[in-house]
Order: structure tokens, then C-alpha cells, then sequence
């Protein structure tokens, strides 16, 4: 294993743990704000899309295993990493801070709103009407997940990006 792959395992190991056993317990009408989903939309949009995807499946692996809903949280996982991977920005682009986070959070975005669909369709049916699922906790939950990444921005990845 590489030094460049050390890192990004051990945040998403800590993330995933963070996520299971923290903020899933932080709900509003349900919905609670997804870290993993930040982080996957983080690794997407500035590792590619190939990447996203393979750090989505051993989120939705480990996640899955430690809440025992193990196929959908995989299945879901992995979706997050593909569609932010859509918002990638190359590591040789010449792409100012504001363009980059701009793309961050379009990634966040569109990641939070797929997952959630995905999500919503395979849970409880009979529990809520599927546009209450889809549309309304689907747009709390981007918006729960854009104020988490918003903040996570100011806070740490401002000095990352502008490199």
C-alpha cells in the first residue's frame, strides 16, 4: 500500500465510525447529516471518479457490516462516489479555489440527493409516501450534508484547495 492511499483509509475508516456511532444519531424528521457522503464526494471530486467509487464501496462495506444493512449501504455507498465523481476536477487543471469548491459542493450536492433516492426506494415502503422520501428528506438531507461540507471547507480544507 502507498503512502498516498495511508491517509485516505485511515479518514474514512474514522469517518465511517464517526458516522455509524455519532451524527446518525443526530436527526432531524428523520434525516441525519451523512459525513461518509461528504468525504466520498471530497475523494470524487479531486481523486476522479474510479477512486470515488472504490473508497464508496469500502464505506458502504464497513458501514453496512457495523449497521447490518449491509447490500443497500453498499449499493448506496458506491452510487455517492460515482455521481460525484461527475463534478471531478484534474489535478492539472488550472482551476481557481472558488471553482474547485464550487465543484466540492455541486458534488456534495448531487451525492447526497442520488444516495438518498437510492436509499429511499429500498426502505420501508409502506412507512411514508415515496415523494415525502425522495423529495423532502432528499433535500434536507443535501442541505444538512452542504452545511457539514461548508464547514469542514472554512475550517480545514481552505489552505488544501488553494494549492
Amino acid at each position: 500500500m502507498t503512502k498516498t492511499l495511508t491517509l485516505p483509509i485511515i479518514i474514512l475508516l474514522a469517518v465511517t465510525l464517526l458516522q455509524v456511532f455519532g451524527f446518525s444519531r443526530l436527526t432531524l424528521l428523520g434525516v441525519s447529516p451523512d459525513a461518509v457522503t461528504v468525504f466520498l464526494a471530497f475523494m470524487s471530486v479531486f481523486t476522479g471518479q474510479r477512486k470515488g467509487m472504490t473508497f464508496g464501496f469500502a464505506a458502504g462495506f464497513l458501514a453496512g457490516a457495523l449497521s447490518g444493512n449491509m447490500g443497500i449501504v453498499l449499493l448506496t455507498r458506491t452510487i455517492e462516489g460515482f455521481t460525484a465523481g461527475y463534478c471531478h476536477v484534474p489535478e492539472n487543471s488550472h482551476a481557481t479555489m472558488t471553482q474547485k469548491s464550487r465543484m466540492l459542493y455541486l458534488g456534495v450536492v448531487l451525492a447526497s440527493f442520488t444516495g438518498n433516492l437510492v436509499f429511499s426506494l429500498a426502505k420501508n415502503p409502506l412507512g411514508e409516501p415515496l415523494l415525502y422520501r425522495v423529495f423532502v428528506s432528499g433535500a434536507l438531507a443535501c442541505m444538512m450534508n452542504l452545511l457539514l461540507t461548508i464547514a469542514i471547507y472554512r475550517l480545514f480544507l481552505r489552505k488544501t484547495l488553494s494549492e
